[in-house]
């Protein structure tokens, strides 16, 4: 290598290395951010910790993120998340709640079925709510039921979801289902809200809806039966229903409010302190869409934010209208206060109706069930102690009847002897006939009276069967279901003005019913005596009754059919029998002794004699007018 080249190489290291030396004493340039369309905040208060469950049951705790938040900061309730469902669960009832809103979200009852032999569901995904709406400190609305909660634990028993508010409030709504119960407790829990809700605050909203599903084959008798109860501290319960739509708005303090259907309630009990404002909203659903009615109440109870812990406890009830288990509930929930009375979630009718079926009808039932399970035999023996116990006021009707009967002969000739139409003959034929009864000691009314009598009985029984749970799902002979219509023919088309009453259908025990009625009815009224006047129109009234009752039986249920069946035959073996064993020439001798003693005109008698009396006088004296 020359010289030259030796210089050449060394001049282009040198230049090499002062280059480089330069580039690294040169300051470089800041690199451009790219733009973001998202702001960066910081956060006015520490990251909230969410907490979750495992699948263990333990709590995972999640540390707080030291980094700021991207984007506008929301409180941990309104951030969207995936929606979970929590599952209570016991032999009897099947609820689940949803994270989002922790409000009972599904109900399902395992002992019992609907129409496609399916558990049934009192409210299913969709159809109920449960909402407070909080009113806050900048006086905006909060409403739970759009709020997501951290599901704090959870068992097959209880679980506790969580509204955080900030790192130090909380709302919990916590459940707990009792073992092999229909009852689960709700106790909300409140922490710090005085740090979202004002201190001064001193009451707070509650809105509770659902919507019920059709669970019976009637949907119009299903209807019937639906509404909303409520009862009043130390009252009476009452009820609201509607073929359409109706609102109550009541003051007053309610202790708990159901929405109930025919055969099965959903209960909040406020037993504390109540709930206040209420108002009561019912609407009938479309016949067709699947449900029956659409339920709701808007209310408030008292509660305070003050202290740094709020509690208000609440009871719900998703089960049957069992009027022992209500009973039960009853007793166990009222303790030493005054009772609920949740047994009249029941529907057994009003005043003496009631105490008919609550101290008879349902010991007899009772104690029937113990040792049977057959119900249409139970029905049979049940109709026959109930006939039993009328007896004595049968036996007084019939009797009058046959007093009647073998008197007839005797009406006869009076009727012949003031024949004619006009109004002074009439009078005299009714005077001579009412002094017949009198002197003979027999009567018309006192036939009535017996049959009046066993009236509260026959409707007391109309308002128990079609409402009696026991009788659901229960089959006999052709009947699969004594709770409901028997139908041995059905048709798919409307029939103007009939199919509104009678449905599209033909119930048997309700046909049988009604033709029995008809063939006892007029054998009676052959065997009894009746007068040619007035009475032409009044022999028809029986079979109009017999029409009207199977227009109005033959979408009831079947059990109450069936019933009324099994009576009427009783009844015609028993006027049979009484037919049979009566000695009427021996009856008419005892009626002749009696025209032989002396008796004392009644004061019904008096006032119709003298009635008759000033009726003659006018007669006479508007003759005497028109003679001038």
């Amino acid at each position: 290598m020359d010289k030259n080249t030796i210089i050449g190489a060394l001049l282009i290291g040198a230049v090499l290395i002062g280059f480089t030396l330069f580039q690294q004493s040169s300051p470089q340039p800041q690199a451009t951010p790219t733009a973001d369309t998202t702001q960066v905040v910081a956060l006015s208060q520490p990251a909230l910790r969410a907490t979750a469950t495992g699948a263990d049951g333990c709590t995972i705790d999640h540390p707080e993120d030291s980094v700021s938040v991207v984007g506008p900061v929301l409180p941990a309730y309104q951030q969207e998340r995936p929606e979970q469902t929590v599952v209570l669960k016991n032999k009897k009832l099947t609820l689940k709640l949803s994270n989002k809103g922790a409000s009972p979200v599904e109900a399902t009852l395992t002992d019992y079925t609907d129409q496609q032999k399916k558990p049934v569901q009192l409210f299913r995904q969709g159809d109920a709510t449960l909402n407070l709406p909080l009113r806050t400190l900048e006086n905006k609305i909060v409403n739970t039921s759009t709020a997501y909660f951290d599901v704090i634990s959870q068992s097959d028993s209880a679980a506790v979801l969580r509204m955080q508010i900030d790192s130090v409030a909380y709302l919990d709504f916590a459940y707990t289902l009792r073992p092999d119960d229909y009852r689960v407790g709700l106790t909300i829990t409140g922490h710090e809200l005085r740090r979202l809700l004002p201190v001064n605050m001193t009451t707070q909203d509650v809105e509770w809806r659902q919507r019920m599903p059709q669970q019976e084959q009637s949907w119009k008798f299903e209807g019937q039966y639906s509404g909303i109860y409520y009862h009043f501290p130390k009252g009476d319960v009452e009820r609201l229903e509607t073929s359409s739509e109706s609102t109550e708005e009541i003051k007053e303090s309610l202790q708990w409010v159901a929405f109930k259907d025919k055969y099965f309630s959903s209960v909040l009990i406020n037993q504390r302190t109540g709930f206040q404002n209420n108002k009561l909203t019912l609407q009938a659903e479309k016949e067709g869409s699947g449900y029956v009615r659409s339920c709701s109440l808007a209310a408030s109870f008292p509660m305070s934010v003050k202290e740094e812990v709020t509690q208000v406890p609440l009871t719900f009830i998703f089960g049957p209208n069992d009027y022992e288990l209500l009973q039960r509930y009853d007793a166990e929930l009222s303790q030493n206060d005054a009772p609920l009375q949740l047994d009249h979630l029941v529907y057994l009718g009003m005043s003496v109706f009631r105490w008919i079926n609550k101290y008879l009808i349902i010991p007899i039932v009772t104690f029937l069930s113990g040792f049977l399970s057959n119900w249409g035999i139970i029905i049979l023996l049940m109709t026959l102690i109930i006939k039993m116990l009328l007896w004595p006021f049968t036996h007084k009707s019939y009797l009058s009847q046959a007093k009647m009967r073998v008197l007839k002969p005797q009406i006869d000739e009076i009727n012949a002897k003031y024949p004619g139409k006009d109004q002074e003959a009439m009078m005299k034929r009714q005077t001579e006939t009412m002094n017949l009864y009198r002197s003979a000691g027999a009567s018309p009314m006192s036939g009535c009276l017996p049959m009046l009598l066993q009236m509260p009985f026959l409707i007391a029984l109309y308002m128990y069967f079609p409402t009696s749970i026991l009788l659901r799902g229960q089959s006999f002979l052709w009947a699969e279901d004594l709770s409901t219509y028997d139908a041995i023919i059905s048709w798919d088309f409307n029939i103007p003005l009939i199919s509104s009453f009678l449905g599209n259908h033909l119930s048997l025990f309700c046909v049988l019913m009604t033709v029995t009625n008809v063939i006892y009815t007029r054998y009676t009224m052959s065997q009894s005596p009746s007068s040619a006047e007035g009475m032409a129109g009044m022999k028809m009234m029986p079979y109009i009754m017999s029409i009207m009752f199977f227009f109005i039986f033959n979408q009831n249920a079947s059990a109450l059919s069936y019933y009324y069946f099994v009576s009427t035959l009783i009844t015609i073996l028993q006027y049979l029998a009484f037919r049979w064993t009566l000695n009427e020439e021996k009856l008419l001798h005892e009626l002749e002794e009696n025209k032989k003693k002396p008796r004392k005109k009644s004061k019904w008698m008096q006032r119709l004699e003298e009635a008759q009396r000033l009726q003659q006088e006018q007669q006479r004296k508007a003759q005497k007018k028109g003679k001038r």
